[in-house]
């Protein structure tokens, strides 16, 4: 009966959301025992001590260990072929947003010719956090190992809004200071993005025209 069939739709939306949630619980959770406690667990192998003058050196330690295990994860979800096909997705984004941003029409053909790099990619905003979460993160010196963490969680909101600003500078401005804050970013695109094939690029310019204001300058 239709009751029926709604009550099981119910039910399987219901599910799904449960799911989702479940999902993402499980992801912020996965992503702060892999950038957050492992990097200190393993700076606490050093000698350094996580207090005084030697703190500074243990956080600057932490956030290059951070770095290295986030470019470790990169390296390794590469290896898996679905993920590579997102890559080149991504490099698709970033020529036709470059097509679209130098004013030329949306064609395969003029697409191309762009670079797959763009200095407004979430990860080069990544990137940025985890550099200045190695400043900001290393006025943090408490000895106690959960106080510390729970600490630079807190901190975690500021580090992200400056690293939203920069990103939107970089994007904006061509000089020095955003070349210098964009580089690393770009290099790490390296490897989260890949040559996309034309079907690809089509896909991109079908989402990118979908968004284009009706209205000139409104982007």
């Amino acid at each position: 009966s239709k009751a029926e069939k709604w009550l099981a739709e119910k039910h399987k939306i219901n599910v799904n959301s449960l799911l989702n949630g479940l999902a993402t619980v499980l992801g912020i959770a996965l992503a702060i025992v892999i950038f957050v406690m492992l990097p200190q667990y393993l700076t606490g192998l050093t000698p350094f001590k996580t207090t005084g003058l030697e703190g500074l050196w243990f956080n600057l330690i932490e956030g290059g260990i951070r770095i290295a295990v986030f470019i470790l994860y990169i390296l390794g979800i590469s290896l898996f072929p679905s993920l590579r096909r997102v890559f080149m997705y991504h490099g698709a984004e970033h020529k036709t947003i470059a097509c679209y941003e130098a004013g030329e029409e949306l064609t395969p053909e003029n697409i191309r010719k762009y670079p797959r790099f763009h200095p407004r990619c979430g990860t080069s905003f990544i990137v940025i956090a985890l550099i200045l979460g190695i400043l900001i993160f290393s006025v943090v010196t408490w000895s106690n190992a959960l106080v510390r963490t729970l600490l630079k969680l807190c901190l975690l909101p500021i580090v992200v809004g400056i690293a939203y600003e920069l990103i939107k500078l970089a994007g904006r401005y061509d000089n020095l200071f955003t070349r210098i804050i964009s580089f690393p970013g770009l290099k790490i695109q390296h490897l989260t993005t890949r040559e996309p094939d034309d079907s690809m690029i089509e896909a991109a310019i079908a989402s990118m025209e979908a968004v284009i204001p009706e209205n000139e300058g409104e982007d």
